[in-house]
């Protein structure tokens, strides 16, 4: 196996055309999307997704058959009904142009056939007026109904669920997990929140990067093996992943929909008139359906602010301005590598209130660990090795170089 030492790994990276200095707008959009990244920060997600993952399905096993059954509350007959026969209408276009009734469809002038009364009065519409019926959409629980199965079925995505938590073949168990998620959120949309909608965009984009090319089973039998051919690390010391195009391309992929996700979240909210009077967080900090009223502090708590005036006033208006400026400017300011940090810590802030005050644990959970992209590679593994060596009594000083075997086979080193 051929060794570079990291003066020649800088140098083979930089006459990459992806890592190209030119300053030429097309050449800074290939830069952005096609350069190598780091996957280190992708492998953490993995673990922190798939931890959370395995939670919300093993919550499902006591009521599986109430949720996804033949005879669930949604049950598979009205299930069935929906993703086959739900209209999708057509505007009717009475009134918006000159001389439209005279262009009438021909079929839309004639008198409706007894079916289609009867689909008129199950859907309260004209069926004359579809462009569509249905929706495509699939999951094991259209089609495994038997009680034994579906708990059969269940404990084979667990189990699916935790190889890739732990990064084991994780190619494929990344798109099983997907998948199996998928399955679950699509037979029973109507306990869909958006703590689903947030887990199935980190599964895609999970599945879509080399999320097991570190802290996974994959990469330790990769060393391993290497170690078998002679090329071992020596003991103690920390791998560093091979950075790759496709580690850079799925995480810009995530950074920019969870932008999208802010700017859509804050452009909504500035509807709202609560928003500008500056009462909405009273809204849902003063709601019984969402936040802990039973206990007795946090009841305290805005009991005291609802006899304070002046301070109750301070609180609910800093709470909107904070969470519209971290909403409308994060998308914006997060690009700048020295506001950055801050820009990370008022999100995570932010969904640290949410999940405290509204009582969305699961779904504050799943924002953190998008946010998570935004973090480099080098920092990731500082944090985690940080961690590990601290764990078994080491000091950052026993600790003198990271090697790291590529993809290609180069052995490289960075410094601690």
């Amino acid at each position: 196996m051929r060794q570079a030492s990291p003066r020649n790994l800088e140098t083979r990276i930089s006459i990459n055309p992806s890592t190209s200095r030119d300053s030429s707008p097309w050449h800074a959009w290939t830069r952005f999307w096609f350069s190598l990244g780091d996957p280190s920060t992708l492998g953490f997600m993995r673990i922190c997704a798939g931890l959370m993952v395995l939670y919300v399905h093993l919550n499902y096993t006591g009521t599986l058959y109430a949720f996804f059954g033949k005879d669930a509350w949604y049950n598979l007959q009205m299930a069935n009904e929906y993703r086959h026969n739900q209209p999708w209408w057509e505007t009717p276009l009475e009134g918006w142009g000159q001389g439209h009734a005279d262009e009438e469809d021909n079929d839309k002038k004639r008198e409706l056939r007894q079916d289609e009364i009867e689909y008129r009065e199950r859907w309260l519409g004209d069926p004359r007026y579809t462009l569509a019926k249905g929706t495509p959409t699939t999951s094991i629980w259209f089609h495994v109904t038997d009680p034994n199965w579906m708990m059969a079925v269940h404990i084979g995505v667990l189990i699916t669920m935790a190889l890739f938590t732990i990064g084991f073949c994780t190619r494929i168990t990344a798109v099983l997990t997907w998948l199996a998620a998928l399955s679950y959120i699509q037979r029973s949309w109507a306990i869909l929140f958006g703590m689903d909608t947030m887990m199935n965009i980190l599964l895609i984009y999970l599945m879509i990067g080399p999320s097991g090319a570190a802290f996974s089973v994959d990469s330790w039998l990769k060393r391993r093996r290497l170690a078998k051919e002679g090329h071992g690390l020596p003991p103690g010391i920390h791998p560093v992943p091979a950075p790759s195009v496709l580690a850079n391309f799925a995480t810009r992929l995530l950074q920019v929909h969870f932008c999208i996700i802010y700017l859509a979240s804050a452009t909504s909210k500035l509807q709202g008139s609560s928003w500008w009077s500056g009462t909405a967080i009273w809204g849902v900090a003063a709601n019984w359906e969402f936040n802990p009223m039973d206990v007795s502090l946090y009841l305290q708590f805005v009991t005291f602010l609802a006899k304070h005036r002046l301070l109750w006033e301070i609180a609910m208006t800093s709470g909107v301005l904070f969470t519209l400026f971290v909403e409308l400017g994060f998308p914006f300011l997060v690009w700048n590598r020295r506001i950055r940090p801050y820009m990370i810590m008022g999100s995570v802030m932010l969904h640290i209130g949410i999940g405290t005050i509204m009582g969305l644990a699961t779904f504050s959970l799943m924002m953190l660990i998008m946010v998570m992209s935004f973090i480099p590679g080098s920092v990731t593994r500082w944090a985690v090795y940080g961690a590990w060596d601290w764990l078994r009594g080491l000091t950052p000083a026993q600790i003198e170089a990271e090697p790291a075997v590529a993809s290609s086979g180069v052995l490289t080193l960075q410094k601690h």
